[in-house]
């Protein structure tokens, strides 16, 4: 049901911006360069999310280990699968532990109660930063799939917004729904494109290094993508969109 609210309130926007262009749409821009501010994203790397997905009230950080902790993979040089494996061996490790409760010196109770504290505070930061996100992707999605609005009044800033926080690491936070909007925005390129229009999308988003797009889309060789006639449309994509 909270889906369902979520999508109908930003089909509701991209509804006003189909009918109120003038006076909407500068505000949902406005809207969009807030939510999707990638200066938000600094911090917040893989042990940040993993915090924001461990249940209150477990630590996903062992203070109590006498072992060092595994070296956290970079957000920007790092495939997605090594931070979810590094992730998922740590959690084993935190299920392992649980299950062997021993008495805690006071000294022992009073670092897990600030390690817990400490995590409560990153939860709350990055499940804050997680709305943000979701909402601005939200809409571009929606103005992207929506009634027909004048694609040029939005457009830019949005796949901007985009590009912005895919290279900031928000896949860390909210998966591929990113680079799945920015694949929703290819498709307002040129109509004679036709299918083509997603290609030219999946090869720019590839070409940025930091997509994390599906694993079928990630699998074709780059080079051999898109036919000689739409390479001068992915050129011109990048170059209005991505300002390289």
């Amino acid at each position: 049901m909270k889906d369902e609210t979520f999508k109908a309130a930003c089909g509701a926007i991209a509804e006003l911006v189909f009918i109120a262009r003038e006076q909407v749409t500068p505000i949902i821009v406005q809207l969009l360069e807030q939510d999707l501010d990638p200066a938000q994203l600094d911090g917040i790397g893989a042990t940040e999310a993993a915090i924001s997905r461990t249940p209150e009230g477990v630590a996903f950080v062992d203070v109590l280990s006498q072992k060092p902790p595994s070296q956290v993979p970079e957000k920007g040089n790092t495939k997605d699968y090594e931070i979810l494996k590094w992730e998922e061996e740590l959690r084993e490790q935190v299920a392992k532990k649980t299950g062997q409760q021993k008495k805690l010196t006071a000294d022992d109770q009073a670092k897990v109660k600030a390690q817990l504290a400490k995590e409560t505070e990153i939860r709350k930061r990055v499940q804050a930063i997680e709305a943000r996100l979701q909402r601005g992707i939200g809409i571009i999605s929606s103005l992207a799939n929506g009634p027909p609005t004048d694609a040029e009044t939005w457009i830019g800033p949005a796949v901007q917004c985009l590009i912005g926080i895919i290279n900031g690491g928000a896949g860390l936070i909210v998966g591929d729904a990113a680079a799945l909007a920015y694949l929703d925005c290819a498709h307002k390129t040129s109509g004679r494109l036709g299918s083509l229009r997603q290609f030219i999308g999946v090869a720019a988003l590839r070409a940025e290094g930091t997509s994390r797009l599906p694993k079928a889309l990630e699998e074709e060789d780059l080079g051999g993508m898109l036919p000689d006639h739409a390479e001068g449309a992915y050129r011109q994509f990048r170059l209005t969109f991505h300002q390289i």
